[in-house]
């Protein structure tokens, strides 16, 4: 198509309009990217590669591995790719630095730890740390209204955890990570934590809004979700074993994305890119935007310039 821009011009604007300084601000964003098969790889690729740079958390989800119709399930695909104890260990280190701790030179990422290791610098005893920590995790993470409830309690938790030396067996916070990543969702191992709430359709979206939140807590400036849907766009059945979504199962898709962009105000510092191909936006297709005109019309763009394209559009066409 003749008003489509070239991917690397799209991504200079991408991180000088948004990655440099709007989504590091705490603002938002959702943007849908039209891009040829064979380029896929590269955005991809290029993409992580600017956030690494620019400090943010990356996650890449593709429609035929994760359920992208299922908001419960785009959490598990983001979450695995968390690490959830470094996050936990920075939020510890932040809190004991406010509490004018000595943390030079400790590495949140990797396996010291974090209490004996900022006693250490400071020449007390780690009980004493310990006892400094709590009223501050109480404060700002506990009782933290910006997260979900059953969320909070298990960020608390994770970072009480991290007292433990990796050398003392079984780390006490597993149950959580496998609550958060989706390998146990059975509410019954997290209910020691005071968990009662599961992950579900219902309560997902609150849980992805937490975790952009927490994200940002930990130090990070920001996360980008890169959301390959291609495979949602299929009408055809190609009966090769990989996942096939039928129309019903797109239209939910499309209404999920919908709610993240009416919701986009409470998606805290984070931009998620929708990488489709040329099928989403053709008006014949069976599984294209026209099924879902509440998901077409806050893409499009009303008056578009025939050979120029806007750099900033919610929806471009890369080249």
């Amino acid at each position: 198509m003749n008003n489509a821009i070239q991917t690397a011009e799209w991504l200079e604007h991408l991180e000088r309009e948004y990655l440099a300084a709007f989504i590091k601000d705490g603002g938002a964003a959702v943007k849908f990217a039209v891009t040829p098969e064979n380029s896929r790889q590269s955005l991809v690729r290029e993409l992580k590669r600017l956030c690494e740079e620019r400090e943010h958390l990356f996650a890449s989800l593709d429609a035929i591995n994760s359920r992208v119709h299922m908001p419960q399930d785009l959490f598990f695909g983001i979450a695995s790719q968390i690490d959830w104890r470094q996050l936990a260990r920075r939020v510890v280190l932040r809190l004991l630095s406010k509490k004018e701790y000595r943390v030079d030179g400790i590495d949140p990422n990797g396996t010291v730890n974090v209490i004996e290791a900022v006693a250490c610098n400071n020449n007390i005893d780690p009980k004493s740390v310990l006892f400094e920590l709590r009223p501050a995790l109480e404060k700002e993470v506990a009782k933290n209204a910006n997260m979900a409830r059953a969320f909070r309690v298990a960020m608390t938790h994770l970072c009480i955890c991290e007292r433990e030396s990796a050398m003392q067996g079984e780390y006490a916070g597993q149950p959580l990570l496998d609550w958060l990543t989706g390998a146990n969702t059975r509410i019954g191992n997290v209910k020691p934590f005071q968990i009662h709430t599961p992950i579900n359709r219902t309560t997902a979206r609150y849980f992805i809004e937490s975790a952009l939140y927490w994200v940002r807590q930990a130090g990070y400036s920001g996360t980008v979700i890169l959301l390959d849907n291609t495979r949602a766009t299929l009408s055809r059945n190609p009966r090769d074993g990989m996942r096939f979504y039928t129309r019903a199962m797109t239209m939910d898709h499309y209404e999920l994305l919908r709610e993240f962009i009416d919701d986009v105000d409470r998606l805290s510092g984070s931009l998620l890119v929708a990488m489709t191909d040329y099928a989403f936006v053709d008006e014949q297709s069976a599984r294209g935007w026209a099924i879902y005109p509440a998901l077409r019309t806050r893409v499009m763009d009303d008056v578009r310039d025939r050979n120029i394209a806007n750099p900033v559009a919610a929806l471009v066409r890369l080249s």
